[in-house]
């Protein structure tokens, strides 16, 4: 028996890891060595000893302090380095950067329109000074921002990228398609960007779509994003056994998705009417994430149409009991009391 009132999980793609880019910033890395690291330390402190003056000695501190997760001595070092010469750029960006990671905006934006008072053609603060402009919805200002960087280098992807954001928000789809594809071309390694691009021409049922989540995939062929926007892609296209395909492959690759084993058991149940398949993979799904609702609701549904209803009842309740406002379990539930009196 196929029940009508399935709960559907909504398909939604990976977002990019990133949600705007901006200043770059050095590698943050923990070190492995600890001699190495004290080495390094006291190489630092005599390099400010004999040179007090020189806002370097103290950036090379303020890098080392954020490498070992000191972001406020860091901060308070690069202000060292601007009191011995204001026009140490390298300050004024990483600053910035940092202060933005920490969610302090208001000191951030200070430092922006400092480092751009001194430095008009900076282009880390210029990038930055953008992404305010687009969080506030100024996106006139924020073309300005963009536009000031990109003559300055004109190879600047993510700067594409940030303009395709907004011609996407603002409704410009082809002005987005293209900045979108500007900052691919110009950066063929920008993973985020085939992302994106793959997300926006999935949203317009572009069969394009499925080209750039596969340039992402050779990419970083160990990266799950552009494996589940993919699978998301086809399932929605009716390609179902190459989705699953690429599911199982997402549980190669992460053998504790759940989502991966639900979305499975949902092409199973929805789409192939394969119920003893569904209720396996939502099974899987609840025994990677034991308080998974739609999984237990679905396996529900997935026993009732095996005419197992006593085992669905037991699911219906079980994910009544994780969200009691379950409003499709509670009905399914009624359903499968009924029919057990």
């Amino acid at each position: 028996m196929t029940q009508t009132c399935r709960d559907i999980l909504p398909a939604i793609a990976f977002a990019c890891s990133i949600l705007f880019l901006g200043c770059a910033h050095s590698d943050q890395t923990t070190p492995l060595n600890p001699e190495r690291e004290l080495s390094e330390s006291d190489s630092i402190r005599d390099l400010i000893l004999n040179n007090p003056q020189d806002p370097k000695a103290y950036a090379a501190r303020a890098e080392f302090k954020l490498k070992n997760g000191d972001a406020t001595g860091a901060i308070a070092d690069w202000d060292l380095a601007l009191r011995a010469d204001s026009n140490y750029a390298p300050a004024w960006e990483m600053q910035a950067e940092v202060l933005y990671q920490l969610r302090q905006f208001e000191p951030c934006l200070d430092k922006l329109e400092n480092c751009l008072e001194r430095f008009p053609d900076d282009v880390a603060c210029l990038m930055r000074r953008a992404e305010f402009a687009i969080h506030l919805n100024q996106y006139e200002d924020a073309f300005d921002w963009l536009n000031s960087a990109l003559r300055v280098d004109d190879q600047l992807h993510e700067a594409y990228w940030m303009k395709g954001r907004i011609y996407e928000a603002t409704g410009a789809l082809e002005k987005a398609q293209s900045s979108y594809q500007t900052a691919v071309e110009v950066n063929p390694s920008f993973f985020d960007g085939f992302i994106t691009l793959g997300i926006f021409l999935a949203s317009q049922q572009n069969s394009l779509a499925e080209e750039y989540y596969r340039s992402a995939m050779e990419l970083r062929p160990n990266a799950v994003e552009p494996h589940y926007n993919l699978a998301i892609f086809l399932q929605d296209s009716g390609r179902y056994q190459e989705a699953l395909k690429l599911y199982q492959k997402i549980l190669e690759l992460d053998s504790q998705n759940a989502t991966a084993s639900y979305n499975q058991g949902f092409i199973h149940l929805e789409y192939l009417q394969d119920y003893d398949s569904a209720a396996f993979w939502f099974g899987e799904a609840i025994e990677r994430l034991p308080y998974y609702h739609q999984a237990f609701y679905n396996r529900g549904l997935s026993l009732e149409s095996m005419g197992q209803t006593r085992r669905a009842l037991d699911d219906y309740t079980e994910a009544l009991r994780l969200k009691p406002d379950y409003t499709a379990a509670a009905k399914a539930k009624e359903r499968a009391l009924s029919a057990l009196n």
